[in-house]
Formats: C-alpha cells, sequence, structure tokens
C-alpha cells in the first residue's frame, strides 16, 4: 500500500500533457520570505511564505527540475535578503555571491529530509518543521562550528545564523516567548508547522493543482477509469514510456487533523508567551550610557579625525549624565590595548612590546568617575607572537586591573582568511590591504559592575555578529549567570541599509533565550536596550554638534540609525531561569534524529524482501 505522501507512476505523456509549475512556486515562496524580514517587516507572510516552494515535495517532475527550481528560489531569497552585504566594501560584491550560491544549498538539504520523511507517511506539518529547522541549525554552525567537533579538536566558531524563520516574529512577542525553551529554533518549528499545514490543504484544492498544472479531481477519476479498462503493454524490444510520479491527495482527515494540530500548536505556544510576559516588573539594575556614532566604515578605518571628533563628543555627552557604565561601540575607540599573557614575566618581553605595554597602560588607567566598556583592538605578548584581538577592554574606579573580552566567533574575510596561509591568493577577496587577522578569544568574560550606592552586578559581552550565535549567547547563563548583557558592534560597513534593523531584530531573540536585558552601543546603529521579554525599552537620543543630548527622540527603529545619539537606560535585571540555556540546543536535535530516523527506516524498507 503506499504511503499518504506516495504517488501514483503513470506514463508521462498520458498523465500529464503540460509541464507542471515548478520554478514560479518556488520564486513566489523566495519573495513572501524576502518581505517577511526587514527592510519590508511583514512577519505574518511567513506562516504561508514556504507554501509555493514546498509543493515541490509533491511535484510530478523528476529530481532534475524539482531540485534546480528549489535552488533557484533559495538563490532569489539569499539575493534579496543579502544584497546589504555589498555595500560594505567592493569586494564585498563576491561575498554576497558567495551567499547567494551557497545558502540555497541547505534549502535543498531541507527538502531532501522532507520529501524522506513525506515518503515514510508523516504529514507535512511535521516533516516540514523538521527538515527545515534541522538546515537552520546545520546553516547556524557550518562547517566547523558545531560544539561537539571541539572533542576531535576541530571547532571554530563559524556560520551564518540569520533569516531563521524564527526571526520573523521578532515583534509576536507572546509568541517569541517560546524561545526561552527551545530557543529561535522553537519559533521556528511552529512558523515551519503551519507552512506545511497550509501546503497539505492546498493541494487538495483542484484550483491550486490546476495552476500548478497538476492533474485534478476529474483527471484522477478518467485516469482510474482508463487504468482498469486498458491494460499497459510494450512491446519486445521496444523501451518503456518515461514515467513521473503523480501525487496522490492525502486522505482529508490527515489534512485536517495536521491543520488543528498546527492551529492548537501555535495557540499553545502563544498562552505559554503570554503567560510568562505576566509577571511583576523587573528590578532596576545599572543606570548604563550606550554611545552611538554615525562615522562611515572609510574613515573608521582611516582612524583619523572624524572618528575621534565624532566620538569624543558623544562620550563627552554621556559622561555628564554620570551613568554607572559608558558602552563603546566595536573597535570605535582609537587606541589600542596591548598587555602581556598571563605568567610571561616582563623581563622576557622585547623592548619593542614592552614600550607599547607601558604606553597603553598610563592611557587606559586614567581615572574616570565610571566604569568604561571599550570597544577597541587588544594586543596581547604570549612569550613568541603578539595576537591581535577584537575585544572589549573594562576600566573603572573599582576595577583594580583592566579586564578584557575577546571575542570567538570572528567573522570570515572580515577578520581572518580563511586558509590564508595555505592558499595566500584569498587574500584578494578581503576588504583590507594589510594583514589585520584576529585571533579568536577562549573566554567567556564575565565583567564585574559597582554602583554608587553599593550594588554589585556582572555582565557579559557579545561582539559584532556574536549576537547572532544561539550557543555563544546561552553560556552566559547556563554556568555562572550574569545579570545582563552587552552587545557592541560596528554596522557602520553597512551604511543605513536595513542591516540595522534586522540585527536588532536578531538581538532581542538573545534577551528572551537568556531572560537577560542587552544593551546594545552600535556604530551607525541601531543602539538599544531590550529588556528580557525581547520589548525594545530604550533607543538613542541625539546629540548635536556641540555635545549637548537633545529631548528629541527620533523614530525607532530606522529613525535611529545614521545618527549621533547616546542610549540612557536603567538596565532590566530578571532572575528567572532560563530553559533553553540549560538544556540547549534539543529542538534541532530532535529534528535531526527524525530526519536519520526517518531515513533509516526507508533505508531498511528499501532491502527488506518483498
Amino acid at each position: 500500500m503506499a504511503s499518504r505522501g506516495a504517488a501514483n507512476l503513470v506514463p508521462q505523456t498520458e498523465g500529464l500533457r503540460v509541464k507542471p509549475r515548478v520554478f514560479l512556486p518556488a520564486v513566489v515562496s523566495a519573495v513572501l520570505l524576502w518581505a517577511a524580514f526587514f527592510p519590508l517587516n511583514l512577519g505574518p507572510l511567513a506562516f504561508v511564505a514556504l507554501v509555493p516552494w514546498l509543493t515541490l515535495v509533491r511535484a510530478p517532475v523528476g529530481h532534475c527540475r524539482r531540485y534546480s527550481a528549489a535552488y533557484l528560489g533559495g538563490v532569489v531569497f539569499f539575493t534579496l535578503a543579502t544584497q546589504w552585504v555589498r555595500v560594505a566594501h567592493p569586494m564585498m560584491y563576491l561575498s554576497w555571491l558567495g551567499l547567494a550560491l551557497v545558502m540555497p544549498l541547505f534549502w535543498l538539504g531541507a527538502l531532501v529530509i522532507i520529501r524522506a520523511l513525506d515518503r515514510r507517511g508523516l504529514p507535512l506539518a511535521l516533516a516540514v518543521p523538521v527538515g527545515w529547522v534541522a538546515l537552520e541549525y546545520a546553516r547556524m554552525h557550518f562547517p566547523t562550528g558545531f560544539p561537539f567537533l571541539a572533542l576531535v579538536g576541530a571547532y571554530q566558531m563559524i556560520g551564518f545564523g540569520w533569516y531563521f524563520l524564527g526571526y520573523t516574529q521578532h515583534e509576536f512577542l507572546p509568541l517569541a516567548q517560546i524561545a526561552d525553551c527551545g530557543g529561535v529554533y522553537a519559533v521556528s518549528w511552529v512558523v515551519a508547522a503551519i507552512n506545511g499545514a497550509l501546503t497539505d490543504m492546498a493541494l487538495r484544492s483542484d484550483a491550486v493543482r490546476k495552476w500548478l498544472r497538476w492533474p485534478t479531481a476529474a483527471d484522477d477519476a478518467a485516469r482510474a477509469t482508463e487504468d482498469s479498462t486498458e491494460p499497459q503493454s510494450h512491446q519486445p524490444g521496444s523501451r518503456p514510456a518515461l514515467t513521473v510520479a503523480l501525487p496522490q491527495r492525502p486522505p482529508r482527515w490527515v489534512v485536517n487533523g495536521s491543520l488543528v494540530g498546527s492551529v492548537v500548536l501555535l495557540l499553545a505556544s502563544v498562552a505559554y508567551g503570554t503567560m510568562r510576559l505576566a509577571h511583576a516588573p523587573f528590578a532596576a539594575g545599572p543606570r548604563v550610557a550606550a554611545i552611538q556614532g554615525n562615522v562611515p566604515q572609510g574613515e573608521k578605518m582611516a582612524r583619523g579625525g572624524t572618528l575621534q571628533q565624532q566620538y569624543s563628543r558623544v562620550f563627552a555627552a554621556a559622561y555628564r549624565l554620570t551613568p554607572d557604565l559608558i558602552i563603546w561601540p566595536e573597535t570605535c575607540y582609537w587606541e589600542d590595548w596591548f598587555e602581556r599573557a598571563a605568567g610571561i614575566n616582563p623581563d622576557e618581553v622585547p623592548p619593542r612590546v614592552r614600550r607599547l605595554i607601558d604606553e597603553a597602560d598610563w592611557q587606559f588607567r586614567r581615572r574616570w568617575s565610571v566604569a568604561i566598556l571599550y570597544g577597541l583592538n587588544g594586543h596581547e605578548w604570549d612569550g613568541e607572537k603578539l595576537w591581535k584581538y577584537n575585544s572589549a577592554l573594562l576600566v573603572g574606579p573599582d576595577i583594580p586591573e583592566p579586564l578584557r573580552y575577546d571575542k570567538m566567533h570572528l567573522v570570515p574575510f572580515g577578520e581572518y582568511v580563511p586558509l590564508g596561509e595555505q592558499l595566500p591568493f584569498m587574500k584578494i577577496f578581503t576588504p583590507y590591504k594589510h594583514d589585520y587577522s584576529c585571533r579568536p578569544g577562549q573566554r567567556w568574560t564575565r565583567f564585574p559592575l559597582r554602583t554608587p550606592t553599593g550594588s554589585s552586578f556582572t555582565f557579559g559581552c557579545l561582539i559584532c555578529y556574536e549576537d547572532s550565535d544561539t550557543y555563544l549567547a546561552r553560556q552566559y547563563v547556563a554556568r555562572e549567570p550574569v545579570d545582563f548583557l552587552v552587545n557592541i558592534s560596528n554596522d557602520g560597513w553597512f551604511d543605513g541599509t536595513e542591516e540595522h534593523e534586522q540585527h536588532l531584530a536578531i538581538c532581542r531573540f538573545r534577551a528572551i533565550e537568556t531572560r537577560r536585558a542587552v544593551v546594545r552601543s552600535v556604530n551607525m546603529g541601531i543602539s538599544a536596550v531590550i529588556d528580557p521579554d525581547g520589548r525594545v525599552i530604550a533607543w538613542p537620543h541625539p546629540v548635536d554638534s556641540h555635545g549637548r543630548l537633545s529631548d528629541h527622540q527620533p523614530t525607532p527603529w530606522s529613525g535611529s540609525k545614521s545618527m549621533e545619539g547616546v542610549v540612557l537606560a536603567q538596565v532590566p535585571i530578571d532572575t528567572r531561569v532560563s530553559y533553553y540555556a540549560a538544556w540547549g540546543d534539543w529542538v534541532p536535535a530532535l529534528c535531526w534524529a527524525l530526519a536519520l530516523g526517518g531515513g533509516l527506516v526507508g533505508g531498511v524498507n528499501r532491502f527488506r524482501p518483498k
């Protein structure tokens, strides 16, 4: 007996008189899904965006057309969604091209898994989230960012964790709250399940099948009559007619059950989120000031007058507000920090390096009355080499020795050249003319902060796109929980594009997943304070050319980028437990277990005696 997702094989010339549509539905899905993200930010579209593309699961075509169409849909989506990458530098057009051509391969992997589970008889409401979420996780960590690779010494944080289905729901806060159980992957699961259920329902419709150029109910009835009255025969030595799979209609009870189950899942998720949002007011934490300049990347790289003048001005404006902590964006302080590694004898440090260390020590030990977190280049002498890091450095009146966090998740070509020593020509794909490679950090530094009232807090730092790494952020609450998180970033590379809004939307999920507020300080924006429920509660106030803070506040989101400003807010403190921090990536692990289990069952059935 054929399974629900199976199909009958009939002669192509008899079953299909025109080729089914596969490329147009794939492109329609790509455009709909793109519209669900910024710049349009039409999040509800995500619940239906995949439906046209998912018709490829059962389309009566050969593998070549099926997977070509699936790949085309991915190319169109990633070409539209990541076009902001090209703005950074002329060489970044190659990065844009690479993303547009490589990322769709994960869509193909998802389609392979979904089809395999569909053949096992699973409804699309289950098969789609399993396949889609499994490949979202793979894309987040591919190729060497999977934590289990640490066991064999092959682990290095990498991956592209943008444009997950779940991120489309950053404004649907009651649904987004389930991220504290399963991360953004749990939200992606719910959105994918609705898409799968709607696809099953759509494929029962004659109108949809007619538009797709699939057989309708009348065609099915006529074919059944022909099959019962005209036996198939072939002349000796002749080639059989080319056959393709004509999709069966899933039973109505399966379709209805899948739709009801998906809606119940959505409602249950929203109910859970509503419950999590109904809590007492957060405790008041330290008073922080996150500064934001508007320095284009070319001028920032020159580290000249524009960078110093702007950030001196906004820093002075923040300092006059007497906060407990002032936060600088990533690498926006123009002086570098130098130190020797622990255990290194000062007498064994070369004179040139010793001089740099002494100068940095004098520069950063100036006695400010508030704590300051600088975003800068850090350097460390390990006895043989002076290593460079992308760092955050904390200094302050109650901090005897400056404390440093070094970025762990480095950006390929932006902060290091993959296989640079083995393949020197790879350097032509970078936006730099000099050797700029950074070394990844190794420690989740927990910065201490003491306020004038005597209260003590700790916080962790995420630099640049580290706030898109679900694994990295939760380490700050999985072990020794910090009180809040800080994200410092330089989005000046992308000069006012939708990257700024999308980056902030992604960061909202790190707050929910960890149940910790996130303070963002970003060159060119969007700086903000996000509470532990994912709400953006503070935006920048502009700073004028005289360093005065304006009472006028621009429109949030797009109005808060490409400006000089200061975000001043009391950090909300949450003590709730994050289940996601404790359980980790159990949702994608479950997806891969089901995917591999489905493949194993299929392999056993294939070799079972008939």
